[in-house]
């Protein structure tokens, strides 16, 4: 017969669990071997697939799919798997993954000729945008988020739901009502037949009434006027001048909050929006016609004004035609000048839609393109024609009545002084300029969202700047004939300034580097006599201190923020010193290679698997060579040394853009690739070599002794679970995991003892108790910690962890199952059906659902990259699911676990299950007298 001699491996493609089988089997489709003699396949990872049984290799999305396509779950078996990811789409005229246009959402596998396909995923608008049926991924930015709900893909079906109710489908950004509805703040109802039009005629009414009593009152004889009626009419025109600076914030690209958002709306009647008078229900009005009549409001009012005083020259032949209708002309115009001009720059007044087209819409219509329609260009003309007509006429006789004033004041011309009462009427003599300089101000903050259309932040800057100055200008000058009107005015100026402060808090705005510094340049040339010698006296401190951290971890966030924030706390634990980490001491950022030139005594290199290629650890390490700092390096297993020849192009090793961040601060390239050198061969460095990742709390103790040079006794092995204490369990293998354990831990311990008197186990601190083991600790706990982490899903211990847990929560028993999200992404029902399955092969299909039903449960984050306050604010959330109470009924469970656990353990079936755990009898004995001795 044959030997062990005639045994030979298994060739690439297939697999034997057990030696001395007769045959190899083939490696499962999704599943391969690279080399021969393998005792189980590897899963295909993301982005690869095989169709066939008995694959040495995988093959690439690159190669058989799109380019730039993958998979949405690891082993996969079909080509057809590779698909687009997440936010970016296929296009018919380019057979490649593109990013998903801005304002649009994609869904995995998205096609662009898939829209419209029922079952199909394509790119949809996301809410407060909309695309036409025309052209399906040209994007519109609707001016408010409620009249474009969006579309939504789920389970890869899509439905488009492009404008709100009533809103013009065909209309860009669904920014008109359609025909017989109006609009309503965010909404478009529909009209009542007869009743609509009612609030018009009051408005039209109402306006000439208020306006022949104007043109009445203001043109009375100064010496009947008292003191106290003056200062009523200057605190009136104070109150209409704020509310019409106010009105100009609706056209800044700026999302205000309630009640602002409904203020801000009413507002908009003094721009001579008439959509608060359903004037979509009267007449069938087009943008151009409604620009039109909105320019004509004030010519029409001009010519009212003129026919009031000559009926009033009938009543009255002392009236003054020509003074009296300047002067009523004059304050109209005066006190609308905001109205006016916002409603001539309205056409200018625009903000971008998303896409390289560079389209805009108008803030008053978005219907309306900007420059790209024969409407706007209407509208346009029609503005300039306006422009010419009123403000700019207006303005500069303002301004020519101002520069005469001195001199038909020497002259006692009282002519020219009744025709400019509203010129120079409400301020002091010596401030008779300060008309103009009110008329100058509207101007200018009228001219912000024309100047800076889409910079929101830039926005807010320029106007708040604008009433900075008027403010301080304003307190100086105290230009208002009245002293109460001086105080109205100031506080009206400080609350206009308020209003922006709470539409800017209301929202996110970022502004540009220019609009940065700018601002800055301006607030620096302010106020730097001021602060110079604070910034001084803080400077000279800031530079002065040295070695304040006794140690700086430079590590990869990506594969060891949790172990390095482990690190440190150890070390201040065990040897009471200062740890530097940039995670969660964000106010050292701008400064970390100051602090590692001049307050950090010894750097230490925590190398996993991509820490050299940030720039910032390259910055660090080349600092403290040079500057002669105690280096120690950690080589962890997943570090892989550069190469030469990557040495030799270290400026491609390093992360994209990371050589030229540091050319920035003053490190060559060269600098790099000779400290890299000396970091790996040890030259003037000392290395710690970690032999196997560190996975349980003395693994990392004894890192931490050999980092602080400390010698200890060999650390005693940490209490078994006790009944009713609170049990953490992560993957075994995963040394991120087991750290953010580990953190938990000793966030627990002064968190949880006073009403956890068992104490805390971390099962990876036990693994000689086997699952049986383990799966018997957790019956008899008070609460369970999942920690959920990038490889959960491939980690058989937890699985099993998890099923045993549900299994005994579905049957009213067992701990709080309280699942800890460190990095982990729930999988998809494929992966249920088909990879499960594979790392599990006993697994029933009640272990299925209950695994599945864990994943959906909403876990707790734990940051571990995040500062310490965040990690305890998540961690007394965590600790907050514990149960409280006494532990008499966990120890009765207790006792009729122990039972159980004995009778199985001496029957003669030979096997022992726990909640659907299988294993031999025998193989946990020591664990479960372990138990049992609890």
């Amino acid at each position: 017969g044959s030997g062990p001699s005639d045994c030979a491996p298994c060739a690439p493609g297939s697999y034997s669990a057990l030696t001395g089988r007769s045959a190899c089997s083939p490696c499962p489709a999704g599943w391969f071997t690279a080399e021969a003699g393998q005792l189980e396949c590897s899963m295909c990872p993301r982005g690869s697939f095989t169709s066939n049984i008995g694959t040495s290799a995988c093959t690439s999305c690159e190669d058989a799919g799109p380019l730039g396509s993958t998979t949405e779950d690891i082993a996969s078996s079909d080509a057809s798997d590779c698909q687009c990811p997440g936010e970016t789409y296929m296009p018919v005229a380019d057979k490649s993954c593109q990013p998903c246009p801005e304002g649009m959402s994609c869904a995995f596998g998205s096609k662009e000729q898939s829209i419209g396909e029922v079952g199909k995923a394509w790119p949809v608008a996301r809410r407060g945008f909309m695309t036409r049926t025309s052209a399906p991924l040209l994007v519109f930015k609707c001016l408010l988020e409620e009249h474009c709900p969006g579309g939504s893909c789920q389970d890869g079906a899509c439905s488009v739901q492009t404008c709100a109710a009533h809103r013009d489908t065909n209309a860009v950004a669904c920014g008109r009502c359609v025909a017989g509805a109006y609009q309503s703040g965010s909404e478009c109802l529909l009209c009542e037949v007869g009743l609509d039009s009612l609030p018009l005629v009051f408005v039209i009414v109402s306006v000439l009434v208020l306006l022949s009593a104007v043109t009445l009152a203001i043109n009375r004889d100064m010496i009947h006027q008292t003191r106290w009626a003056v200062g009523v009419m200057v605190s009136l025109a104070c109150l209409f001048a704020a509310i019409q600076t106010t009105s100009v914030y609706l056209a800044l690209n700026m999302k205000w909050m309630e009640p602002l958002a409904s203020l801000m709306k009413a507002l908009s009647i003094l721009t001579f929006d008439l959509s608060h008078v359903k004037k979509e229900c009267s007449m069938s009005i087009d943008p151009v016609s409604q620009q039109l009549a909105r320019q004509l409001i004030p010519p029409i009012f001009l010519t009212y004004i003129a026919l009031v005083l000559v009926v009033k020259r009938r009543f009255a032949p002392v009236t003054h035609l020509a003074p009296e209708f300047l002067n009523t002309a004059g304050t109209i115009l005066m006190n609308f000048f905001v109205s006016i001009c916002i409603s001539v720059f309205d056409p200018l007044v625009c903000y971008a839609h998303p896409g390289v087209r560079g389209y805009t819409s108008m803030r008053s219509d978005p219907s309306v393109l900007c420059f790209n329609s024969r409407e706007h260009t209407a509208m346009l003309v029609i503005g300039i024609a306006a422009c010419v007509l009123t403000p700019l006429p207006f303005l500069s006789t303002a301004i020519f009545a101002v520069w005469k004033y001195p001199r038909y004041v020497a002259m006692h011309d009282i002519a020219f002084m009744k025709a400019f009462r509203f010129l120079f009427f409400r301020f002091e003599p010596s401030a008779y300029f300060f008309g103009v300089a009110l008329l100058l101000r509207n101007l200018l903050i009228c001219l912000v969202p024309v100047m800076i259309r889409n910079d929101a932040a830039a926005q807010i800057l320029a106007a708040a700047a604008l009433m900075i100055v008027w403010i301080v200008s304003q307190c100086l000058l105290r230009p208002w004939r009245n002293s109460a009107a001086n105080t109205l005015d100031g506080a009206m100026s400080g609350c206009i300034l308020l209003v922006l402060v709470c539409g800017a808090v209301g929202g996110a705005y970022t502004a540009s580097e220019i609009t940065t510094q700018a601002t800055s340049v301006f607030v620096l040339v302010a106020f730097l006599s001021m602060w110079f010698v604070l910034i001084a006296w803080n400077l000279f401190k800031q530079l002065s201190k040295s070695d304040v951290y006794d140690m700086l971890i430079c590590h990869n966030k990506a594969g060891g923020a949790a172990q390095a924030k482990l690190i440190k706390l150890l070390v201040a634990e065990q040897g009471g010193q200062r740890v530097f980490l940039d995670s969660d001491e964000l106010q050292q950022l701008d400064n970390l290679l100051d602090t590692v030139k001049a307050k950090v005594r010894n750097l230490v290199v925590y190398l996993t698997h991509e820490t050299l290629t940030r720039p910032w650890c390259a910055g660090e390490v080349v600092t403290a060579m040079k500057t002669g700092k105690r280096i120690t390096v950690v080589l962890t297993p997943s570090f892989m040394a550069p190469t030469s020849e990557q040495l030799e192009m270290v400026d491609a090793y390093l992360e994209v853009g990371g050589a030229d961040l540091l050319v920035q601060y003053g490190i060559a390239v060269g600098d790099v690739r000779d400290s890299y050198a000396q970091l790996v061969a040890a030259q003037g460095c000392v290395h710690i070599r970690v032999e196997r990742d560190p996975t349980n709390t003395r693994h990392f103790q004894h890192l931490v002794d050999r980092l602080i040079q400390k010698q200890t006794k060999s650390a005693a092995v940490p209490d078994a679970a006790s009944p009713g204490c609170l049990v953490i369990s992560a993957d075994p293998c995963d040394a991120e995991a087991a750290a953010a354990a580990c953190i938990l831990i000793s966030r627990a311990k002064p968190s949880v003892a006073s009403f956890l008197k068992e104490g805390v186990s971390f099962l990876s601190d036990h693994m000689d108790m086997g699952i049986v083991g383990h799966c018997l600790a957790i019956t008899v706990a008070r609460a369970l910690v999942v920690i959920l982490s990038t490889d959960t899903l491939s980690s058989r211990h937890q699985l099993e962890i998890i099923a045993h847990v549900k299994g005994l929560n579905e049957k009213d028993h067992g701990p709080v199952a309280i699942p800890v999200n460190v990095d982990f992404s729930p999988p998809s029902t494929h992966y249920y059906s088909r990879v499960l399955p594979q790392i599990w092969p006993e697994v029933s299909e009640a272990e299925v659902q209950q695994i599945g039903s864990f994943f959906r449960t909403i876990s707790y984050p734990y940051s571990t990259h995040a500062s310490d306050q965040v990690l305890q604010v998540q961690a007394t959330a965590i600790f907050g699911r514990i149960p409280l109470g006494a532990t008499s009924a966990i120890l009765s469970k207790t006792n009729a676990v122990t039972s159980s656990t004995s009778a199985s353990s001496s029957s003669d079936a030979g096997a022992m299950t726990t909640s659907g755990i299988s294993v031999k009898s025998g193989a946990d004995d020591t664990s479960s007298e372990r138990l049992q001795s609890i």
